[in-house]
């Protein structure tokens, strides 16, 4: 947040929401390629949601923990990319899904993701151990999710994944890898 207050910090958020800014938002990790690049489209005290991106595409979206986002930086580089995004006529957000995303905490995240059918992939970590799951949300309560995981394969996993909130790096929905991948799936 580099020398800013914590309402300072979220009005730039909402300045960068409001105009479409794109932007390179910088995790607390200590590793360098701690980050995640495009176009913020909601914040709440939890939750920031970015229509993430990748070689000119819109990647899907990438809903990152409040708690994990160190500085957010929109420089003379991210305005090239922005104007290049703008000039192909890339930068189109579904409203539908952003209005019907719900941000005010990880149950109602989750519920909503799954009312709008979509699969997730859901980065996290537990004892300093990196976690991955794919696939359809099952359950949700107020302190977990369970994730109908499948493998690389196209299985599914006999048990179900339960992921507790606490250890949430990112949720990633509406994106070309779960969008097609699910097409494809064997019982």
């Amino acid at each position: 947040m580099a020398g800013l207050t914590e309402k300072e910090f979220k009005k730039l958020i909402q300045k960068h929401i409001a105009k479409s800014n794109y932007v390179k938002i910088y995790l607390t990790e200590e590793s360098p390629e701690s980050y995640v690049v495009g176009f913020i489209l909601n914040i709440s005290d939890d939750f920031l949601m970015i229509q993430e991106t990748y070689d000119f595409t819109l990647a899907g979206i990438k809903i990152i923990p409040y708690k994990r986002i160190s500085s957010i930086r929109h420089n003379r580089f991210d305005k090239i990319s922005e104007k290049i995004f703008s000039e192909e006529g890339l930068i189109k957000f579904n409203q539908k899904i952003i209005d019907n995303t719900s941000l005010k905490n990880a149950e109602s995240l989750f519920k909503s993701i799954k009312k709008q059918n979509f699969h997730c992939i859901i980065d996290s970590a537990k004892k300093n151990k990196d976690l991955f799951s794919i696939g359809e949300i099952l359950e949700v309560n107020e302190k977990s999710v369970n994730i109908k995981n499948y493998d690389p394969s196209g299985k599914f996993n006999r048990k179900a994944h339960k992921i507790s909130f606490k250890n949430l790096e990112f949720i990633t929905f509406n994106d070309n890898y779960s969008l097609t991948f699910r097409k494809y799936l064997k019982e």
